[in-house]
């Protein structure tokens, strides 16, 4: 049979590794319109718009400010302990980048289900499903980091944005290709498995805690030493929130470490990803 391009698309093709990437750029118009479909669905009867994106980290961030900043906060220092309140810029680093993750893995999970009507229909690459539904997510990230920028300026002035600006896309790219293998991974394992839905959303919910979100890195490694501290930092998102923190906050180049522990993470989940989704892809179909 014949997909929406000029290719002909077989079982063994479908299982070509090195066909990924001639394969997406050829459906790179599939790719396109999937995207944009995703996202009139998601804002289509929404009054609000991409206003929601705006939204969400912000009502957290006003939580986590109440709860750890103030109601804590008033508690540690009445019983005579040094206690650093974060400050909304301060959560707002790290709920903007967390929140792209958790959307992203999660509708990466349950895109090829959520899809499986035009799985059984068309041939084409089913990389362009889980790939399009992390790209989605990408308008939410960057409405947060520009709801980030305005309460820098807000806070400290236009000066506040210095040269560390400049990083953010290399963290975020680290980030990108994290998500992107995960959704790959998480994806074809749902298709066979759907308890893995389930045990993503409970998965996030542990790193949201497991991540310096509304607390410092150095509150951890004052806590934990050695083999421990070690282990904490095989969390990808603990060094990227941090490296977010120190190029947005500090102004300064993040430390090699909290990009080069993602970076390794995040080629091996996509390696893990390209490979598992591919030699599965010719059956998605009959699970669906």
């Amino acid at each position: 049979m014949r997909c929406m391009s000029t290719l002909v698309y077989t079982s063994t093709r479908q299982r070509d590794l090195l066909r990924i990437v001639p394969d997406l750029v050829a459906h790179r118009g599939l790719l396109r319109d999937v995207v944009w479909r995703e996202l009139r669905a998601r804002y289509r009867n929404a009054m609000m718009g991409f206003l929601w994106a705006v939204v969400q980290p912000v009502m957290m961030m006003g939580i986590l400010l109440f709860v750890f900043g103030y109601l804590l906060g008033d508690i540690m220092e009445a019983r005579g302990l040094n206690s650093e309140r974060p400050s909304a810029v301060f959560l707002l680093c790290g709920l903007v980048p967390w929140q792209f993750l958790c959307v992203a893995l999660a509708s990466g999970t349950h895109s090829l289900i959520e899809s499986q009507e035009l799985i059984k229909k068309v041939y084409f690459p089913r990389e362009v499903i889980p790939l399009a539904a992390v790209i989605n997510c990408l308008v939410n990230l960057v409405v947060g980091f520009v709801t980030l920028f305005v309460f820098l300026i807000a806070r400290d002035g236009v000066s506040a944005l210095g040269f560390g600006v400049i990083y953010v896309p290399i963290i975020f790219a680290i980030q990108f290709v994290l998500a992107v293998g995960l959704a790959l991974l998480l994806s074809a394992l749902n298709v066979y498995y759907r308890d893995v839905g389930y045990m993503v959303d409970v998965i996030l919910t542990f790193g949201f805690y497991a991540t310096p979100i509304f607390y410092p890195l150095q509150m951890v490694s004052t806590r934990l030493h050695g083999t421990l501290f070690n282990i904490y930092m095989l969390n990808p998102m603990a060094n990227l929130v941090t490296a977010y923190r120190q190029a947005l906050l500090d102004n300064s180049f993040p430390d090699t470490l909290l990009l080069v522990r993602p970076g390794v993470a995040a080629i091996i989940l996509l390696v893990v990803g390209a490979v598992v989704f591919r030699r599965n892809a010719p059956t998605f179909a009959d699970y669906l």
